[in-house]
């Protein structure tokens, strides 16, 4: 699950970012300092991909959208999300 959840958050963040490749995409890397998204960007890529992944984007605070800073963060977040959604 995780590796598929990661392929959907390297092609949206691809998306956003559109000069770089989804294969390229470093989990690690800052989104906002390495790849410029702003705060804007962020919730509106998060928005995607939790419609992609079927998690409710209601689950999380404004603390935790601001906590999310790469994608490997977005990937490890919405999969504990989606292990709990699988496990109810």
């Amino acid at each position: 699950m995780s590796a598929e959840l990661e392929a959907t958050v390297r092609d949206r963040v691809a998306q956003v970012v559109e000069d770089v490749a989804a294969d390229e995409i470093d989990l690690d890397a800052d989104l906002a300092d390495e790849y410029g998204l702003t705060s804007l960007n962020k919730v509106l890529l998060l928005t995607v991909v939790c419609d992609d992944t079927a998690v409710d984007l209601s689950n999380f605070t404004e603390h935790d959208l601001a906590a999310m800073r790469t994608a490997r963060q977005i990937v490890t977040t919405l999969s504990a999300h989606k292990e709990r959604i699988t496990h109810v």
